[in-house]
């Protein structure tokens, strides 16, 4: 009890030499007492740590040694001082010796292990189904216990290694509790046993009463190391589940995280190669599966596909003479005030190439890619932007080539771009600045 005392209370002069004095009845026999719960402490913080040493198999293998040395030594002192005292005689120093040594150790193991629980686990909240479990369990440790060692009389001819039954019960505690459970059975097991084997129980019987208590004391002895240990290893390898059942979980958010981040670069760098990088629309990739996917569809629902074809007016010569960096601009607010009069979902406006661009409309007929035409028209025209090198007008113009098809009639989708292409064509040589759909007369600037 000191020793636990000590590793959990810490260095408490007074309090240790009143125990060890309430202890035993002589001051040397407190000394080696005192001596023995001193030195197991030092040992077990020098060689272990603060923590607690039956949370690990290891160091509570160590444990077990420090207290079956610290033991010894208080033993000795202990022994010898009652030699001297002449309370012991010399014939009997080894035998009580080795019976002392056995009943400190195993108590120093008990209640030292039982007071490091308590102070390092406590009494955690657990669930009712637990705590049922606990009970039964604790309820069939006596039961069997008593059966054994208090209500079972064997003799000479009937003596069988009952006391063996008990182990699986250990066992159980340290699988299924922790390991200060372990160590409360272990007090119920030993005062059960002790009780019953000095009323004439058990399965000792038949030896000398100093016999019967070092049989007792070892089997007691050797059943708290077992338990401790595997109680340890169990515990430890609880501690190492959940350690790596965290690092699992984490490891997982981070694949999780960095799985998202490649997804998202993924449809960043689609999106991107997908967008013509000066004007912001469409690129001509884009444009080419969307035109794939339509053409099928309106074949599909032979609906008609309409396509406009615009060219920006004298662009080279506005290159030469405002700059190329003034050229991609002018190419961008186009690029802009025509996808923003192409307001359908389902219309798609792309760089087709240089200074051309193409509107691609489904389900649209020669009106209605005329109205949109028109709209264009008007939105460029809006932009108010400077031409000086231009021919046509004082500010930026566009030509526009309109053309509509029906997939079912035709064989590819190669045909409206070239039909789009003539149209585009016939405005440039009717003046420019104007819109042309097949089938219908251009319309002008003015709006004719």
């Amino acid at each position: 009890m000191l020793l636990g005392a000590l590793l959990s209370e810490g260095w408490r002069w007074s309090g240790q030499l009143a125990g060890a004095d309430w202890l035993v009845p002589t001051l040397g026999v407190a000394a080696g007492v005192l001596a023995q719960a001193l030195v197991g402490a030092w040992l077990v913080r020098r060689h272990i740590g603060t923590g607690n040493p039956l949370d690990s198999f290891s160091h509570c293998l160590l444990f077990c040694l420090v207290v079956a040395a610290s033991a010894l030594l208080g033993t000795l002192i202990a022994i010898a001082t009652l030699h001297l005292a002449q309370l012991v005689p010399q014939r009997m120093l080894l035998a009580r010796g080795c019976l002392w040594w056995l009943c400190n150790a195993t108590g120093t193991l008990l209640f030292g292990s039982l007071l490091l629980n308590l102070r390092h686990h406590g009494w955690p909240r657990q669930s009712r189904e637990a705590w049922y479990e606990m009970l039964a369990y604790f309820a069939t440790v006596a039961l069997l216990t008593a059966s054994i060692f208090v209500w079972w009389h064997p003799t000479m001819d009937t003596t069988y290694p009952l006391d063996m039954l008990v182990l699986p019960l250990v066992a159980w505690a340290a699988f299924r509790f922790t390991p200060r459970d372990v160590t409360l059975a272990l007090l119920l097991i030993t005062a059960l046993a002790l009780w019953g084997t000095r009323h004439g129980g058990g399965p000792y019987l038949g030896f000398s009463a100093y016999s019967t208590l070092i049989i007792l004391q070892t089997y007691i002895g050797i059943l708290t190391v077992v338990a401790l240990c595997v109680a340890a290893l169990m515990s430890e390898q609880r501690r190492i589940k959940q350690e790596l059942g965290r690092q699992q979980e984490q490891l997982e958010q981070q694949v999780r995280i960095r799985t998202l981040a490649l997804e998202q670069s993924h449809a960043e760098v689609v999106a991107l190669s997908r967008v013509d990088s000066v004007t912001g629309i469409a690129n001509r990739r884009c444009f080419e599966e969307s035109l794939d996917g339509e053409w099928r569809r309106a074949r599909r629902l032979g609906a008609p596909l309409g396509m406009l074809m615009i060219d920006i007016d004298y662009f080279k010569l506005y290159n030469d003479h405002y700059g190329h960096v003034s050229g991609d601009y002018c190419l961008r607010e186009v690029a802009q005030a025509i996808r923003s009069s192409v307001r359908r979902p389902q219309d798609l406006v792309a760089r087709y190439g240089g200074e051309e661009i193409v509107c691609l409309l489904p389900d649209t007929g020669a009106e209605g890619v005329a109205f949109v035409g028109e709209a264009v028209l008007e939105a460029v025209r809006e932009l108010q932007l400077p031409h000086a090198g231009s021919s046509v007008a004082d500010i930026v113009t566009i030509s526009i080539g309109g053309a509509t098809v029906h997939p079912r009639e035709v064989v590819d989708s190669r045909q409206l771009i070239e039909a789009a292409d003539r149209e585009l064509y016939r405005a440039k040589q009717q003046g420019r600045n104007r819109l042309v759909i097949a089938g219908r007369d251009a319309a002008t600037a003015d709006g004719g």
